[in-house]
């Protein structure tokens, strides 16, 4: 299983809020897992400053979970099968 890079849920917070996400319409969770597999690297670790290609990774994250909501949790789901299938496979 590939490792994921952590982010926190203030860092995806902060993001989202440059983005003007509405939490009330988009889980934050979902957001940050998200943001976890499209692995933004570059957080600057001054608060509020955000490097444009965390925000492009944002914009892609949001664009999946305004189609599927729960996308992401989908697609772990989805990825934890499959490495259980490959594991039985050996």
């Amino acid at each position: 299983m590939k490792k994921q890079k952590q982010i926190s849920r203030e860092e995806a917070q902060r993001i989202g809020e440059a983005l003007h996400i509405d939490w009330n319409q988009i889980d934050l969770e979902q957001f940050r897992q998200g943001l976890m597999g499209n692995k933004p690297d570059n957080i600057d670790p001054e608060p509020g400053q955000i490097y444009e290609g965390v925000l492009m990774t944002g914009k892609v994250v949001l664009n999946h979970m305004q189609e599927i909501p729960d996308y992401f949790t989908g697609l772990a789901k989805l990825e934890a099968e499959l490495d259980a299938y490959q594991a039985r496979s050996r």
